[in-house]
């Protein structure tokens, strides 16, 4: 098993194929509308709120240390001054969501600009993902990321349905847990679509668009993470965190 390469490993994306402009599915109601739906019959007051009714247990160790007994022994990058200053950033986002002290950060050595997480353990971030993006845009990426451990289940399931737009709608509301998670910490829920073009049309000029049709297309993301700001969640953080500041 530890004879896997990164490559490999991302041939599993759970996020890269969706910075394509891949066509969704045109039957039935979109993705978009089904994501937006979700969020809006929660019926909370708040973005903490809807992360706190949300949020699951973290793995165990036992099952970290499996997954991370199966990822490749090469190709673990060391990450330099200004990588590591963009990584730093990540603590609050993961403290905020109770993942500090779970989650395994690993800078990796693939040519395509990805963030992805690995089986609810590791935060897998390529180099050149790590180089364009800004440090508040990786922040985003990895409130995205914790976003799929949230409906980890469910992606399993579209998976094993050949589920296409179902996964199309779990990409999006993963989108929405990251947009409430950056609303709750004060940080800028723009940053996530900034840094959702910039990774577009690096991996377009590169030609890394697999599976890009089991993805929503990146005008949708877009048009769904500012239909979900205009909702309630997106005015306010809760008042839990105003009172720690």
């Amino acid at each position: 098993m530890r004879a896997r390469t990164w490559v490999t490993v991302f041939t599993c994306w759970l996020i890269s194929g969706g910075f394509s402009t891949g066509a969704r599915a045109q039957s039935g109601t979109s993705p978009s509308f089904e994501a937006l739906r979700f969020f809006g019959k929660l019926r909370a007051t708040d973005a903490g709120v809807v992360l706190r009714l949300l949020r699951p247990e973290p793995i165990g160790a036992q099952e970290r240390e499996e997954a991370l007994a199966v990822l490749p022994e090469s190709g673990d990058l060391r990450p330099d001054r200004e990588e590591r200053a963009k990584l730093a950033m990540l603590d609050p986002v993961l403290v905020y969501h109770e993942r500090a002290q779970v989650f395994e950060i690993k800078v990796i050595d693939v040519p395509q600009a990805a963030v992805a997480l690995h089986q609810r353990a590791v935060l897998l971030i390529s180099r050149p993902a790590l180089r364009l993006l800004s440090g508040p845009e990786v922040q985003a990426f990895v409130a995205h990321e914790i976003g799929h451990e949230y409906f980890w289940r469910d992606f399993e399931d579209t998976l094993a349905r050949g589920d296409r737009q179902g996964r199309q709608e779990l990409e999006l509301k993963c989108d929405g847990i990251a947009i409430l998670t950056l609303v709750e910490l004060g940080l800028d829920p723009g940053r996530l679509t900034d840094g959702l073009g910039k990774l577009t049309r690096f991996n377009e000029r590169l030609g890394a668009t697999a599976n890009a049709s089991e993805y929503p297309k990146l005008q949708e993301r877009l048009r769904f993470m500012k239909a979900l700001r205009d909702l309630r969640f997106g005015l306010a953080p809760s008042t839990a965190r105003s009172a720690r500041r």
